[in-house]
């Protein structure tokens, strides 16, 4: 399925640049009038009509926000299994992976997407499919996001970056509007089944957060399951899982919380306080998301 991957995903095509203060480019697509990673139209415009099967989990968030970490626990709790995954979770990343090898992922699968609620599959709200959404101090995803990104479609320096993210000129547009749309989304339809997940809580306490979606997917598990997968997703392990020719484009950088202390300036840092602003009282009720 890896060769298959390779040869039936998109690429990375790119139809919109953004340039920052010193003329740096940054290479994206623009779709429905959306930022998006330079991956093409294909996967979006599959989206929506996507057959979706009873026992399908949606894993959702802004990049860098715990996805991969949280991706691999819920995939882990779905088999009643503590084992990682083979090949990453870009293998159910709808709006990048190929429509046909989305539907062969055995059950049960755990698709995942960066992408905004309205674009989801139209089946999401029939079938109430339980959707997992993870939270991350906007601080610290930004530098995980710049790291990310300089991989493949940017070579600037952290601070001339950091104003894209804030202006929205990055992958999936700002954090802070991400963020509003899905609080939107929670509030005005309180039945669709959406947990919230924090990076921050699972950095203090994996095995609780474990029985969080445990609970919310209605799976029962054994202490010791807990454990295990508590363990098999530690950091280290993880880190050194995707240290493969198979995964080495979803490498783990560090997973720290608090490292952005090490990258923004005073004034970055408080301009992200006064974005932060308007999301009091939203679906950020943990303050350790948010500050």
């Amino acid at each position: 399925m890896l060769k298959r991957f390779d040869r039936e995903t998109y690429g990375f095509p790119s139809n919109k640049s953004v340039y920052d203060a010193k003329g740096r480019e940054l290479r994206l697509w623009s779709y429905d009038g959306k930022l998006l990673p330079p991956f093409g139209d294909r996967g979006p415009k599959q989206m929506k009509d996507l057959q979706l099967r009873d026992d399908d989990v949606i894993l959702c968030g802004y990049p860098k926000t715990g996805c991969h970490w949280a991706w691999e626990i819920i995939g882990m709790v779905a088999r009643r299994q503590a084992q990682l995954s083979i090949g990453g979770k870009r293998f159910g990343f709808l709006e990048f992976n190929a429509r046909n090898l989305i539907e062969e992922i055995p059950s049960p699968r755990v698709l995942n997407t960066h992408m905004w609620f309205d674009y989801l599959p139209k089946q999401i709200s029939a079938k109430k499919t339980k959707l997992i959404l993870t939270v991350r101090n906007p601080k610290d995803t930004a530098v995980s996001l710049y790291n990310f990104t300089l991989k493949y479609a940017y070579d600037g320096s952290f601070s001339d970056w950091f104003q894209l993210y804030m202006d929205g000129l990055v992958q999936y547009g700002t954090y802070f509007d991400y963020y509003r749309e899905w609080d939107h989304v929670i509030k005005s339809d309180p039945g669709n089944p959406i947990l919230v997940v924090s990076f921050e809580d699972m950095k203090e306490d994996l095995p609780r957060e474990i029985r969080k979606i445990s609970k919310f997917l209605e799976i029962t598990l054994e202490d010791q399951l807990v454990e295990d997968i508590a363990k098999a997703a530690g950091f280290d392990v993880m880190k050194t899982a995707y240290q493969t020719d198979v995964l080495e484009s979803f490498s783990l950088r560090k997973g720290n919380v608090g490292d952005w202390k090490k990258w923004l300036t005073v004034a970055q840092s408080e301009m992200v306080d006064e974005a932060m602003t308007a999301l009091r009282g939203t679906l950020f009720q943990n303050p350790r998301c948010t500050l």
